[in-house]
């Protein structure tokens, strides 16, 4: 079974066929995490859907091939490969575990804020265990009445100047890796209204509480928490950058994490694709398989049409993912990758018929997972209509149409 495809090479071949660790990068992606994927990772994805198990072992094996290290510049430790060549793991990784490569994406997201915005001092303690799989990360923003509107936090911060420690109050919601990681990286609110960020760990005076959320419809390979924490205490020395700038630095790592949902939307999409392909190769419908009847062709070429649309879309995000427009290419992309992946998951399933409803079809699954990218990263409606026509008026003011022809 092939994770890596033709595709993605071809789409990377475009963006980086100049640089010079291009084939030393797509050898990887053909190789080494290849064959992570097909002999670890795949084969627990069935079983880890219907447990609702996150794999630590083997995001460990994935942290020890070298993968989480690729974007990541070499002062922090990490390879200094584009961006782009991790999203195309990402692709790879989804399309074989969504709810597994659901927590990598997200631990990448907080090691991204913290090879950002963190103190070398920060950077000394965790990112180096981080970025090679031997801790994991969650992200806590988001809060039971707190998703898209984030500035709406509730949970606050005080800082107590005799300990020189911040006292930490209140209760993030939907934290992904939120009952596996060893480090959080968590948003609250000051006593003047300011938004900071803190690094968070366990076994400090107070009390952190870690509570799983059941019963997901998708996704359910990564396992998500409430954490609640109550006059819970951090050094002071764990205030990521500035007081007052969490936010900030919040939206920043989104742009980033909408990037990786766009390349894991790609990934759940070509999934679901393949195993439809597949089945239409081995079933039969009055006297002809799937695969020749006109209607089924036209499907899947619609699919591969919408599928291919949403890779350049994301590895082109992921191309600019340092650049100053990178708010409007991460957010065009991940719209248009999560809803393709929602449209392939359903067609996928009803073209299969009554066996691509059940779960030992393995295509089913691709639809749940596929739901979440919709909302996770910032939900589809707030990206239409705040997010991208925020950048593209911006872009129009700063250069107008100024005349009809």
């Amino acid at each position: 079974m092939t994770f890596f495809t033709k595709e993605q090479e071809e789409v990377l071949y475009k963006l980086h066929r100049n640089d010079e660790d291009y084939e030393e990068n797509i050898a990887f992606l053909k190789g080494s995490l290849q064959n992570l994927i097909e002999n670890k990772i795949a084969p627990k994805a069935f079983e880890n859907d219907m447990e609702e198990k996150f794999c630590e072992e083997n995001f460990r094996l994935l942290g020890e091939t070298g993968y989480l290290t690729m974007p990541f510049s070499e002062e922090n430790g990490g390879l200094a490969t584009c961006f782009s060549y991790y999203s195309a793991g990402l692709e790879s990784l989804s399309k074989a575990d969504a709810g597994f490569t659901l927590g990598v994406a997200i631990h990448g997201t907080v090691c991204d804020g913290i090879a950002h915005f963190a103190s070398k001092e920060i950077k000394d303690m965790y990112l180096e265990d981080l970025i090679n799989g031997r801790k994991i990360a969650a992200f806590g923003l988001s809060e039971a009445d707190s998703g898209s509107d984030a500035k709406s936090m509730n949970t606050s911060y005080v800082f107590d100047s005799n300990s020189n420690e911040y006292i930490l109050n209140g209760a993030k919601f939907w934290i992904t890796n939120g009952m596996s990681a060893d480090v959080f990286f968590v948003m609250a609110r000051g006593p003047e209204n300011q938004i900071s960020s803190f690094i968070v760990t366990k076994g400090n005076a107070g009390e952190f509480q870690q509570n799983k959320i059941e019963d997901k419809v998708g996704v359910r390979g990564s396992n998500t928490a409430e954490l609640v924490f109550n006059d819970y205490r951090i050094p002071a020395n764990h205030l990521v950058g500035e007081e007052g700038a969490g936010f900030k630095y919040a939206m920043r790592m989104l742009n980033g994490g909408r990037v990786t949902i766009a390349a894991w939307s790609t990934g759940v999409a070509q999934g679901g694709y393949e195993k439809l392909i597949k089945y239409a190769h081995e079933r039969k419908l009055f006297g002809r398989y799937l695969k020749d009847l006109d209607n089924l062709k036209k499907e899947l070429a619609e699919m591969v049409i919408e599928i291919s649309s949403s890779r350049e879309l994301s590895y082109g995000a992921a191309f600019y993912k340092e650049s100053p427009e990178i708010m409007r290419h991460a957010a065009i992309a991940k719209v248009k990758a999560s809803e393709t992946a929602v449209y392939v998951g359903e067609r996928a399933i009803e073209l299969a018929g009554g066996y691509g409803y059940l779960k030992e079809s393995k295509i089913e699954r691709h639809l749940r997972d596929a739901l979440l990218g919709r909302i996770g990263e910032g939900a589809n409606e707030l990206l239409k209509i705040v997010v991208i026509p925020r950048a593209l008026y911006k872009a129009f003011e700063q250069k107008p149409v100024t005349a009809s022809w």
